[in-house]
């Protein structure tokens, strides 16, 4: 195939308003870039420099290795003139760094608006650099913008962008410090870049009133239109229905409103974060301004906020039907030695994703992702790879220490050996969900990213923006957990097959047809708080009347009315924005009314430590006995979130994992169940509904006492709160669990050494220092390695 002809003629055709010709310089660049025995000619490695150079894609170039005109004849204007091109485009950021085309028109484009009114929505491919772009206007107006805010759909993402904001600032001496919790503490008149995830931005918006942020940017914003629930939440759902009328019971609280689905609080602090910020950048994928709904268009409207728009993929994706008798390439069009169609022997799914995963490798297509619904879905899938196919594994020490440690970690009489994910692990691949402690993703990640294994079964919850070196994405569902998956989510989900600046080609591969019409549907967004949808009370209760349509505001001036007798004032209300209005009123009356219960919580102020309180003392259950009076939660939930939390505060996650192995054991029932649980119930009830809980309560309980006329003494639950959400009790610990350190070895440490307790974070890192050898003899080698490596990273 004549690859220098076509290269020649794209080249000459090349028109960057066209976007055919485009994209047919695209694909020829990709394909011949993905062939390192066509690329090795030393004259297409020319043609391959020059397309990239003129198209302005020069990550093209960087992936290549083409610095320079690979030509030795080149002249000496010729490379003058790349250098100068190559100079207009040059990051301001790191002078290493050259921005494509597009991306130097929207920092471009970005700075041209009037200082105040800079209000962007960018719409660009996944993998595009969207947050490359972010940093790259943060640094442009790095004496304009002293508070910052960024806003990250997940904790993973929240984590790997605030270690790139931290080089940044380090490195560039920027002045600013990095806040990743609200309980951090921090100068609100200092300089500070915030990196939450939404509910972290509500809380920050809730507790400092007199705090002015100069600049948010918001990843992801397609998630305000979209009323998704976390993948294991499902799964819980999914297994009850297996379940006896009795177990249903059994596992089933009223703890449930805590739990108002993520994008009312994407769209509620988006809302707020637009009226309170003068200067904004909203980014995410496949945003056609012609499939955006009235609200959406409203919204744009009246906030001044103009839309940029790239609609170039420079990765070229190839799809794959996996879901007949045959996998089958759509690959019309393209020089490349064509594999269009190969049959499947065997018709369950099970049989097809073994074809496929050896279809892969066959072929040499590189590592590979595979999307499951649910961590009971991935555990399935996995477990029938694991069963009938070796997964490729390069063992090296780094991986054997890991795998020490977890069964050090998690081994309860045996079970480890039958748990699917630590069996996965060791035939070659990984499994990654929500449900796993967080250090364990990340752990999982790098070494998929370091090329450990080759195989990773995932979630929703690694292609909400994580980044990772996989060519290959197997979608073997059409639904995100219950519901069906939406044309952003799938779009998403494909755009991980292939990251720019790592790989040319993606491929992704369908294994069920209504994937197909998903992929093709319009994706349409619309932001219902300014639409003609019927609003629910939340979003009701936190919209301004005049923002939104005639319905909407009957039925908000409807509420008002009602509302005109709630003694909950409107300052509190707004530390629980998602928490309803009549609920929260619920708590205050009783409080208001019941002398014994407002008074049994109330002697709790009078002891120095209320934190010892929850630790050694009942004071947990009191509150949830004052939320069964107000008819909030019921008798199931009060006894067995106390017993949860008693097990947690004497012996961790570890305690929970024994009692949900010894029930298992009991019943019968398969380990991978009592893993599920265990960490699903630190998860939702630990670390989420209890913490949630509190808050609640402080913010009531307060303005309770507050109306009553009785001091509170600077009452304050925050202690508390961060203990739950974090599961240990000191500054550094909080540090270490934010970067992704096993809660469990930081309590051993607590626990042997409790003056750390009243240590800020220099203080602790210095006296950890002061008593390594000690210190470290309390820890597993892999926990060792982690510590050295967070303390570099810590502030």
């Amino acid at each position: 195939m004549d690859y220098v002809s076509r290269l020649l003629r794209a080249i000459n055709d090349y028109n960057d308003t066209d976007d055919n010709s485009k994209e047919t310089l695209r694909d020829l660049i990709c394909v011949i870039s993905d062939n390192a025995e066509i690329k090795a000619d030393p004259f297409i490695r020319k043609l391959l420099y020059v397309a990239s150079q003129k198209m302005r894609v020069f990550g093209y170039n960087i992936l290549n290795q083409l610095g320079s005109d690979p030509d030795e004849t080149a002249t000496e204007l010729s490379l003058t003139r790349d250098e100068s091109i190559k100079e207009i485009y040059r990051s301001q950021v790191w002078e290493n760094n050259i921005l494509d085309k597009t991306q130097k028109e929207i920092i471009d484009f970005f700075q041209s608006l009037p200082d105040g009114q800079r209000r962007m929505l960018v719409s660009a491919p996944t993998s595009y650099g969207k947050t490359f772009i972010m940093r790259e206007i943060l640094y442009i107006n790095r004496h304009r913008y002293n508070n910052i805010l960024l806003v990250f759909p997940t904790v993973a993402l929240l984590r790997e962008n605030a270690e790139n904001m931290e080089k940044l600032n380090r490195e560039k001496g920027l002045g600013y410090s990095v806040i990743k919790s609200v309980d951090n503490e921090f100068d609100i008149t200092a300089k500070n870049i915030f990196v939450f995830t939404p509910e972290r931005a509500m809380q920050l918006l809730a507790g400092f009133d007199g705090l002015n942020l100069d600049f948010f940017f918001y990843d992801e914003m397609y998630k305000i239109d979209e009323d998704f629930c976390y993948d294991e939440t499902d799964e819980k759902e999914e297994n009850e229905e297996q379940a006896s009328p009795k177990k249903k019971s059994r596992y089933s609280t009223t703890a449930s409103f805590l739990d108002e689905a993520r994008a009312k609080t994407f769209r509620i602090c988006l809302y707020m974060l637009s009226k309170l910020v003068p200067e904004y950048y909203l980014a995410g994928p496949n945003l056609s301004e012609e499939h955006f709904g009235y609200g959406m268009k409203a919204f744009l409207q009246s906030n001044r906020i103009h839309v940029k728009s790239v609609l170039f993929e420079p990765t070229k994706r190839i799809r794959v039907d996996s879901f007949a008798s045959k996998i089958k390439e759509h690959i019309e069009g393209l020089p490349i030695i064509p594999i269009s169609e190969e049959r499947v022997e065997g018709k369950n799914k099970g049989e097809r994703i073994c074809a496929v995963v050896d279809y892969i490798k066959r072929h040499n297509y590189g590592q590979t992702l595979l999307y499951c619904t649910t961590p009971a879905k991935a555990n399935d899938y996995a477990t029938i790879l694991a069963v009938k196919n070796q997964g490729s594994l390069v063992e090296d020490n780094d991986y054997c220490i890991f795998m020490d440690h977890i069964r050090r970690a998690y081994d309860v009489n045996g079970s480890i050996e039958q748990w699917s994910f630590f069996k996965v692990l060791q035939k070659g691949f990984a499994m990654h969900h929500r449900k796993l402690p967080k250090y364990i993703q990340k752990e999982v990640l790098d070494l998929f990213n370091r090329g450990m294994f080759d195989l990773l079964f995932c979630t929703s919850t690694i292609v909400e923006g994580v980044n990772t070196n996989a060519k290959n994405m197997v979608i073997l569902n059409a639904s995100k957990g219950k519901a069906k998956l939406t044309g952003f989510d799938l779009k998403n989900i494909i755009g991980r097959a292939g990251r720019y600046y790592h790989n040319f080609i993606g491929r992704y591969y369908l294994f069920d047809r209504e994937l197909v019409t998903i992929v093709d549907e319009k994706l349409i967004l619309d932001f219902i708080t300014y639409g003609e949808r019927e609003l629910g009370t939340i979003d009701l209760d936190n919209a301004d009347m005049l923002d939104l349509t005639h319905n909407n505001r009957q039925a908000k001036q409807t509420r008002i009315e009602q509302q005109s007798g709630f003694a909950l004032p409107e300052e509190v209300f707004r530390k629980n924005r998602l928490v309803k209005k009549e609920q929260q009123e619920s708590l205050l009356r009783h409080l208001l009314r019941a002398d014994e219960d407002f008074y049994k919580f109330h002697q709790y102020l009078k002891y120095p430590n209320i934190l010892e309180e929850f630790i050694e003392y009942p004071a947990l259950n009191v509150i949830l006995r004052i939320f069964q009076a107000a008819g909030l939660i019921d008798e199931f939930t009060v006894k067995y979130y106390t017993a949860i939390s008693i097990g947690y505060v004497q012996d961790g996650f570890y305690g929970i994992l024994k009692y949900q192995i010894k029930q298992a054991e009991s019943a019968d029932i398969k380990y991978d169940g009592a893993y599920s649980k265990a960490f699903k119930t630190q998860k939702d009830i630990i670390e989420h509904k209890i913490p949630k809980l509190l808050a609640l309560f402080e913010s009531i309980f307060l303005c309770a006492a507050s109306i009553r006329g009785i001091s509170t003494n600077n009452f304050s639950l925050s202690k508390v709160i961060r203990f739950y959400e974090a599961g240990v009790r000191s500054y550094l610990g909080e540090q270490l669990v934010e970067y992704g350190f096993p809660i469990d070895a930081i309590r051993r440490i607590e626990a042997e050494y409790p003056q750390l307790t009243s240590l800020g974070c220099s203080e602790a890192k210095l006296f950890v220092k002061q008593n390594s050898r000690p210190i470290m003899l309390l820890l597993d080698e892999y926990e060792r390695r982690l510590l050295r490596k967070a303390f570099l990273s810590l502030n």
